[in-house]
């Protein structure tokens, strides 16, 4: 085990403490109002410093989930920090990804000519990313009334060259995010081929992988139950990576002739669970997350020891908060606790 692995592992070990249990997501789902949720929260290890001067009794959804990501992200400096070069290059990615969520959600006012919104909530959410190590001029991006402006805002980024083609192209609002994707998985795929070696290759593709076919499997399913794609359009977007599934099982599931056929090519793989329940009105999003979850656990778990256990923390971190949110929007709501437990993985 390389020295610094190992001190990375006895860190994410201590870090992890602090995560919330099943019990204590049992307890949040109990609660009847976003004051008792978060009341709960400041008595638990993880949140009492993070809400400290958060008031319960005025407590609202917008402002413990700025706080809650503001810390996730102070998690990944602290983490990117620990690491070496050629290891913060993987761990880049890991922040592009928020990085183009932020881009689609500016570039969509510009695509549906609306004016920006002026909720805080979702300036202060993006703001916490990007008070780290941005390249995107976000002055030029806030003002951009173009796609064109947008490109010029991130002269100097990975995205620069998608959205230039996306300009000269004309492109769509949804042909220029799946452009953005396609380059975004390309460049993750490529780093994990250059910067690591067998061992350490094998367990970071074992998560990203599995995440691209799942990705291209919904993209299908979606392609052709919504949307109604010619097949030619459903193979343009597929994302240019192959894991576990051949090529030629993606043409099976693309030409197939109903989305029911689809789906039964689907369940005869290995990723078949993606589309549990769906007859009984699950969603497929739903599965991708409770899979996703469950691989982050295992790696995290049984491969403490690796770069995959480092970006596996930062997953099974997102997803605890995605937790949280849900249960506080369905407390606020009104909703039934054991509708809101449908929607989050307890164990």
């Amino acid at each position: 085990m390389e020295v610094q692995y190992s001190a990375i592992a006895a860190k994410l070990k201590a870090m992890h403490a602090d995560f919330l249990t099943d019990e204590d997501f049992e307890e949040l789902l109990s609660k009847t109002s976003v004051g008792e949720i978060c009341s709960y929260l400041k008595s638990t290890k993880g949140y009492s410093e993070i809400l400290a001067d958060v008031d319960e009794r005025e407590a609202h959804r917008g402002a413990i989930e700025i706080l809650i990501v503001q810390n996730l992200v102070d998690e990944y400096v602290r983490l990117y920090n620990f690491l070496d070069h050629s290891k913060r290059e993987f761990m880049q990615f890991w922040f592009m990804r928020h990085e183009l969520e932020f881009l689609k959600h500016e570039i969509r006012y510009i695509y549906m000519h609306e004016a920006r919104s002026g909720n805080d909530f979702d300036k202060s959410r993006f703001e916490a990313f990007f008070n780290t190590h941005t390249k995107i001029n976000r002055e030029i991006m806030r003002n951009a009334t173009s796609l064109a402006d947008c490109a010029e805002a991130c002269k100097g980024t990975p995205y620069y060259r998608a959205l230039q083609r996306a300009v000269n192209l004309n492109a769509d609002f949804f042909s220029m995010g799946m452009m953005l994707d396609a380059m975004y998985y390309e460049g993750v795929w490529k780093t994990i081929n250059l910067r690591f070696d067998k061992s350490q290759r094998e367990l970071i593709k074992k998560h990203m992988g599995t995440k691209i076919d799942m990705l291209n499997m919904m993209w299908i399913y979606r392609g052709k139950k919504y949307f109604n794609f010619a097949n030619e359009i459903i193979f343009t977007y597929l994302l240019p990576v192959r894991y576990r599934l051949s090529e030629e099982v993606f043409k099976q599931m693309v030409n197939s002739q109903t989305v029911d056929e689809m789906v039964e090519i689907a369940r005869g793989t290995v990723y078949g669970g993606l589309f549990d329940g769906i007859e009984k009105g699950t969603f497929v999003e739903e599965n991708y997350n409770r899979i996703t979850y469950r691989l982050a656990k295992n790696i995290f778990v049984n491969h403490p020891d690796s770069m995959a256990a480092v970006y596996e923390y930062l997953t099974l971190r997102e997803i605890e908060i995605k937790k949280i949110v849900t249960i506080i929007e369905g407390i606020r709501y009104s909703q039934n606790p054991d509708s809101i437990r449908e929607h989050i993985t307890i164990k």
